[in-house]
């Protein structure tokens, strides 16, 4: 009888550690580039070579692993590297993926439009819903449509 229930026991914790671990691969967490200079290295320690040199504050980047106070980052474009974390803010923003977004006064075309924005720009949000996300770029604040932005989970909200 004790030989069935550790048996038991032994499975639900097996599956419930694979469900946990399935987890942790499934959340996405994007962070963003905290100084106007970030290595991007190939390994978790600052004895790995640099790989490449980001000059662009507040750069989304998505978390897909961490090792003590080392982020592996994953950028817009699929470039994988690690950053120590006192590179990283938990601040939130987006990066305009085409050029000529227009920021609008309200979460509507057909709102006023205030102006558009670049490719690559970076922008801090303050709050999204299903398609829309008010940002601030510069020195404008206004809502931005979330098709042609990354750093966002598809129809992502936030508070």
């Amino acid at each position: 009888m004790k030989f069935k229930v550790i048996i038991i026991i032994l499975f639900f914790t097996i599956f419930i550690s694979a469900d946990l671990l399935a987890q942790k691969t499934i959340a996405k967490k994007y962070l963003s580039i905290r100084t106007s200079v970030a290595n991007l290295r190939i390994g978790p320690s600052s004895a790995h070579p640099i790989a490449f040199v980001y000059e662009k504050k507040n750069m989304p980047v998505e978390v897909i692993d961490e090792f003590e106070v080392w982020r592996k980052v994953k950028d817009y474009q699929g470039d994988i590297g690690w950053i120590h974390l006192s590179q990283l803010s938990r601040k939130r923003t987006l990066l305009t993926t085409k050029d000529g977004i227009v920021l609008f006064k309200d979460s509507t075309i057909y709102s006023k439009p205030i102006i558009k924005i670049g490719n690559l720009e970076a922008a801090a949000i303050k709050k999204c819903i299903p398609n829309w996300c008010l940002i601030e770029i510069q020195k404008y604040k206004g809502w931005i449509q979330t098709d042609h932005v990354w750093g966002l989970e598809n129809k992502e909200i936030i508070n």
